[in-house]
């Protein structure tokens, strides 16, 4: 039996070497072309998050741009509010100022045609006391024989007017 393990260790060394040798081949067959195909997976991902990178990086140079313009754009934005503010007030200022010229000058007008009003009310009342005095002191002074000289001048009067050309007028007694 001790050729029999000999035999076999003499084996198992040429064994061992087709073993190697068939499995480098097969390695090298097959597994080159998987670990070359591996390998520009591997290289194309990395271009990949490269370019990826370089994108990002741009977004945020850009955003990075934008935020330090936007102070700048805030601060316009506020003058142009102020501007438009102070326009604003301008105008309405000057609409009120308008309105109150209008309106006073409105009011002059009507006080002045008040003011007409109030003395052509006044000569009316004026004149309706006049009357009303002049009307107490006739009738004060009004008596039966004044009525009836009056009333005799009148009716000659009307009588000489009458028979006449209308040209001659009797006298009155006084």
């Amino acid at each position: 039996m001790i050729l029999a393990e000999e035999v076999s260790e003499l084996w198992k060394w040429p064994n061992f070497l087709l073993l190697a040798v068939l499995l480098g081949y097969l390695i090298r067959k097959h597994g080159a072309p998987l670990l070359v195909s591996r390998s520009q997976q591997i290289r194309q991902s990395l271009e990949a998050g490269e370019k990826a990178k370089a994108e990002a990086e741009a977004l945020a140079a850009g955003v990075q741009l934008k935020m330090a313009g936007l102070d700048r754009t805030i601060a316009e934005l506020r003058a142009a509010a102020r501007a438009d503010l102070e326009r604003e007030t301008e105008r309405i200022r000057r609409e009120a100022e308008a309105e109150m010229s209008r309106i006073e000058q409105h009011t002059a007008m009507e006080i002045v045609a008040i003011g007409k009003h109030t003395r052509l009310e006044l000569r009316q009342y004026a004149a309706r006391l006049a009357m009303d005095l002049a009307g107490r002191k006739i009738e004060a002074r009004m008596s039966p024989d004044v009525q009836a000289t009056l009333l005799e001048n009148f009716a000659v009067d009307m009588s000489g007017r009458a028979a006449g050309s209308g040209g001659s007028h009797a006298s009155r007694p006084s």
